[in-house]
């Protein structure tokens, strides 16, 4: 059953995380209480899609695996990776009904090319027109059946409760929301409520920001 590679928050009680995990947690369920609440880790996919049994089984475990991965050499504060959260979107998709788009950024494609390729063992060719032609990198803030225009009409609500949980972190770090990352295997053929890593590794070089547009 197939697994993904996410790039989460670096730190369980960093300002950034704690709002995601309000907004996910609490404040967008509030507003479909019709709904079933789906709680997650505030994530952004890299690549899903991957099949234990050609990678991580074949380790002596999936840290092992996750290590092993050969990744560009990105550098804080020289060659970052940078998530730009750049436009809230409703959408069709059950775990796409309420998204933040992030900016397509040079080094993140470059990044999300890498894992795939090794995650899927793809060729580097193969890897690269996904990531530049299929990859939308976002962060999901709400799963559920819902119809996309009965999200849509909340989506000015939306807004003001982002501008509520983000303001003051905006404006204290110029539009920084957070530095550094963990990339982290997650089984995701198992039920929302169990998607817990099975393996992390440290991304010091990756950046977090916001469009000033979406506040």
């Amino acid at each position: 059953m197939p697994s993904s590679l996410w790039l989460i928050a670096p730190h369980d009680d960093h300002a950034f995380n704690k709002s995601l995990k309000d907004l996910i947690g609490t404040t967008l369920p509030s507003n479909f209480p019709h709904a079933p609440k789906n709680t997650f880790i505030p994530h952004v996919t890299v690549t899903s899609e991957i099949d234990p049994a050609n990678t991580y089984e074949k380790s002596s475990s999936p840290q092992e695996w996750l290590d092993g991965l050969t990744l560009p050499e990105f550098q804080k504060e020289k060659n970052e990776v940078v998530i730009e959260l750049e436009q809230l979107e409703a959408g069709e998709p059950f775990f796409k009904k309420v998204t933040l788009r992030a900016k397509k950024d040079a080094n993140l494609v470059k990044f999300a090319s890498k894992c795939r390729e090794q995650g899927l063992l793809l060729s580097e060719n193969e890897a690269q027109k996904w990531a530049e032609n299929e990859y939308l990198p976002h962060l999901s803030l709400f799963y559920g059946d819902i119809p996309k225009d009965e999200v849509q009409k909340k989506i000015g609500l939306i807004e003001l409760q982002l501008g509520f949980e983000f303001g003051s972190l905006f404006d204290c770090c110029g539009g920084t929301l957070a530095m550094g990352a963990k990339l982290v295997l997650v089984d995701t053929s198992k039920e929302i409520k169990d998607w817990t890593p099975i393996a992390q590794r440290d991304c010091p070089w990756v950046i977090w920001t916001m469009s000033k547009g979406l506040l």
